[in-house]
Order: structure tokens, then sequence, then C-alpha cells
């Protein structure tokens, strides 16, 4: 759900910066065109996830949220899962820092902390277990690099609306655990998947998550580095800063394919490339999702986005070719490489991310291609994903018909199958430039 939210906000934000910037992109699209699109995405957050979502999805029993509908109710599943969980904190959480709906918001996350808190951390050992019981018993005690990430980012999210120090502390713990027992000191990068006393998971006929036993993955690589960017913003730890100078050269160089400009996800611990048919595709909304966030990490750590922006052209410049609908807007799903996609099924937070990755490359480059296809993605959506009632369709087809007629309720089971669909709802309201904040919120909220 947090995608979404995410996507949207940031978007507002930076399509109102955009009309008091004096830079290539505000010359080229009127101030009058950005604010209208800006009001669009504040409609759609207010419609489409706010109402549905709060605080209709809160547990009031055993606190935390549930992750499934029942005749179009959310309702209890038997079990809640890290990942949607910590998404949930993080939503709820940017949702009052920003100001929407804020009592209620505060107390959605609360209720989401406390619960991360209690149930999911190992507070023997460390870390945050996989997942736990409606009541919080736990049923999967092994800990994913992946769904730490998350974790570690609703904290840091929790910390910044509420100003509470237990999340702060929680969220440096967490980033502890991380660097003692995750981190590859050999070959770079991060292991992902450890049983509770921190073990490899290597039993083939054990469940996964994210990626095969044994491997690391670019989306979990870019979500440390999504994670690290939040945990920075309010604790730039020397050591944390090196750890994202790491996640940014790998995911702009290490996952990358040389021949084609598109990153791949599986790799072997060496970083030498899993050699598999399912592997080499490209994902386009992955990698337009990569762009935004590896131009937002840089800017935080101090080294100029700028000089990542061929970069970003490049990987970018490959999902437009051969992933992006010209006819109808929007992007496909995944497609062989040096070829158009082969899987043109339109999920929802594929269209969420090109929003995000479109606009920030308009911002940064002043190509009016990016912002046309940020602006004709936006139309499929309006168009075809929303869902009467609240939420959004998960997949529809490359025409917009019907593909599965499921809103994006936190499924665990689709998040095991490489987040077809991801239920992450990104409130996007990223990097923004201090001494603009103020006034962006204000134009923002004006929008309303």
């Amino acid at each position: 759900m947090n995608t979404l939210m995410a996507t949207l906000l940031r978007i507002g934000l930076l399509l109102v910066l955009f009309t008091s910037w004096n830079s290539a992109s505000s010359a080229e699209i009127p101030k009058e065109e950005l604010l209208r699109q800006a009001g669009r995405c504040r409609t759609l957050l207010r419609s489409s996830v706010v109402g549905f979502y709060l605080p209709h999805c809160v547990d009031p029993v055993n606190g935390g949220y549930f992750e499934s509908l029942r005749d179009g109710h959310f309702a209890p599943m038997g079990q809640k899962f890290l990942t949607l969980q910590a998404r949930q904190v993080w939503s709820f959480s940017t949702f009052a820092q920003e100001s929407i709906d804020r009592a209620a918001s505060l107390a959605a996350a609360k209720s989401g902390f406390d619960f991360l808190e209690s149930k999911f951390r190992d507070h023997k050992l460390g870390g945050y277990f996989a997942k736990v019981s409606d009541e919080g018993k736990p049923i999967d005690t092994r800990k994913h690099a992946y769904l730490n990430s998350f974790a570690l980012y609703g904290l840091v999210a929790y910390h910044r609306a509420t100003g509470d120090s237990r999340a702060l502390r929680a969220a440096k713990d967490l980033f502890g655990i991380l660097e003692t027992h995750f981190h590859d000191a050999v070959n770079g990068g991060y292991q992902e998947f450890l049983q509770r006393d921190w073990r490899p998971v290597s039993d083939s006929k054990e469940a996964g998550y994210v990626g095969a036993l044994g491997t690391k993955t670019y989306n979990t690589h870019l979500h440390l580095l999504e994670s690290f960017a939040e945990l920075y913003r309010v604790w730039p730890d020397p050591l944390l800063a090196r750890r994202l100078q790491e996640l940014i050269t790998i995911n702009t160089s290490t996952v990358m394919d040389p021949t084609h400009h598109c990153n791949l996800d599986g790799w072997h611990p060496n970083w030498q490339r899993v050699e598999s048919v399912p592997n080499l595709r490209a994902s386009y909304g992955h990698d337009v999702e990569c762009v935004w966030l590896v131009f937002d990490a840089a800017d935080t750590v101090g080294a100029s986005s700028g000089t990542l922006r061929s970069w970003g052209e490049a990987l970018a410049g490959y999902s437009l070719k051969y992933g992006f609908d010209r006819e109808r807007g929007g992007f496909f799903y995944t497609g062989p490489f040096g070829k158009p996609a082969d899987d043109t099924r339109k999920e929802w937070w594929v269209q969420a991310e090109a929003l995000v990755g479109m606009l920030t490359l308009y911002h940064a480059t002043g190509n009016s291609d990016y912002y046309d296809a940020f602006s004709r993605t936006l139309d499929f959506i309006e168009q075809y994903q929303i869902a009467p009632g609240g939420s959004w369709w998960a997949t529809r087809n490359a025409d917009g018909s019907v593909a599965q007629p499921l809103r994006i309720i936190p499924r665990e089971d689709k998040l095991h199958r490489a987040e077809k669909p991801r239920i992450e709802f990104r409130l996007l309201i990223g990097k923004i430039l201090p001494d603009a904040l103020a006034d962006v919120r204000a134009a923002v909220l004006q929008l309303q």
C-alpha cells in the first residue's frame, strides 16, 4: 500500500517544486500544467488510498494491520508478514508527518510500531522475525535482509513523525545487526537469508522469500539502499555513509548487464550472475525505480546525483525502449534481453514507480520525453488501474482490460513470487530541498 501513497505524494511535491525552480524543466512545462498534475495525484491519494486503508486495515484487537479482504472488508488471515506490517508503519507515519488525517494516522502508525517492537523483534538475538500469528506468536523466526530493510524503513519514519527516541534506537540497533550478521566483508553487499541464530538458510527444501536460496539479489540491495538513505537523513553516521556508497555502486554498476544496460536480479555471493533463463530478463519497474532511489540516495549522502545522470538515462532508456506502451501509456512487466516486452501485463507497482522515475529524470534533464511518459502513465492509471470503491487493481492487461479482479491488498503469498504485486506504497516525499520544504508543503496542502 505504501508505494501508492509514496508515489502520489512525492509527485505532488515534485510538481509544485518545478513551478518555482529556475530549471530547464520548469521552462518546458507551464506552471498551470504542473499544478494540475499535482492536484490529480493528491486527489488519487485521497480517493483511492487514504479513505480505503485508514483506519480500516488496523487490527483493533491485536495491533498491527490486517492483510486480507473478506467480503469487501479487511479481515485477519491467521498470520502477519514483516514486510507488509513495516511498510504500513512507514505509510501511516509519513501521512502523519505530512498532516494527512494526522490524529488517525498517528494512531495507526503507533499500532504498527508497537506490534513490530513487541511481537516481531527478536529481543534475545536481534533482528526481526519474518512472520508471526495474528496475535503475535512467532511462526517463521528466520531473518531476511529484504524484510528487515523494511523494518528499518518503518522505524525511521515513525521516529520522524513522532520524535519517539525508541524508534531511532531500534533503527540504529537494526543497522548494527545488518552490519554484523548480513554484510559480506569479502565480496561486498549483503547475504540475504539467515536462520534465527544467524546460520545461513541453505536447505533448498525450505520456503524462501526473495530470490533463490544462497544468492544475492538486486531487489534486496535496492531496498537496503532505500532504507539506509532514510536512516542517514536522521543519523548521518560515517559507517552508514560508506555502506550507502557501496550500495550505490552495486545498484549502478555491479548488477547491470554491460551489453543491454538493464539490471539483473539474481547473483551468486561473489557477484557472478545466475545463468538461468528466468534471470536473464529486464524488470522495467525495478529499473525505473532504481533511477530515482539512487539519485535520492546519492544526494542524501552528499554525492551529487548529477554525476549519475548518464547512467540513469541509460537504465531508464532501456525500459522506455522495450517496456513502455507508446500506444496506451504505462509500462509492461518484463521482457527478454534486447527485445520488446513479452510479458505485457501492467502491474500496479510498476506504474507507480514509473511515475516517480520519469518525473525525476524530467527534472534532472529537462527532456520532455520523460514528462510525456509520466503523463501518459498517469492517464493509464486514472482510466484503468483505479478500482471502484478504493485501492488499485493489481494487474491489468496491456489494453487496460481486466487481468485479475484483485485489489492491491497485502497478500504475503504474492510477495514471495518476486513481489507480484509488491504491496508497498512509498509515499515519495523523498529528498526535498530544505529551504523550499515549507513552501512546498504549504502549496501542496492548498491543492487538497
